[in-house]
């Protein structure tokens, strides 16, 4: 009987081999197929990759541009209003334009020198704050 066990145990061990030898062979060829699958994949990505990498390049070369386009006319416009101030241009719509330049810049001065102020005094409060914190300690 115990050869029997025996034998019985080997039929069963091999058939398990057998079993394992396939389940090998199917994952070696999914194995396989995944990877032929994932080059295909990362080759697409590195396409993608490249063609953002490429428009993003270009979309920052237009906002360079752009910035380059606006400096210049804020030149322009800056060069217009010296030549109108010194009343070489006799165009009433320029003329306009710049009065409101005038306008704008006094406008703009006074916030700034509020802005000033305004910090002058936080600096004098944060000042007064740690003269007394200093006394008291």
């Amino acid at each position: 009987m115990a050869e029997s066990k025996g034998a019985e145990m080997a039929k069963t061990k091999n058939i398990t081999q057998d079993e394992l030898k396939k389940l090998f062979e199917k994952a070696k060829d999914g194995l396989r197929q995944l990877g032929k699958e994932t080059s295909v994949w990362m080759k697409k990505g590195e396409i993608e990759l490249s063609r953002i990498s490429k428009i993003g390049k270009l979309e920052l070369d237009i906002v360079g541009l752009n910035m380059k386009k606006e400096k210049l006319f804020r030149d322009i416009g800056r060069r217009v209003i010296e030549l109108d101030l010194g009343e070489k241009i006799g165009d009433q719509a320029i003329r306009d334009m710049s009065d409101r330049a005038e306008t704008i810049i006094s406008e703009s001065d006074k916030k700034k020198r509020e802005i000033s102020r305004i910090k002058k005094e936080v600096l004098k409060s944060k000042t007064a704050g740690l003269k007394k914190k200093n006394k008291q300690s």
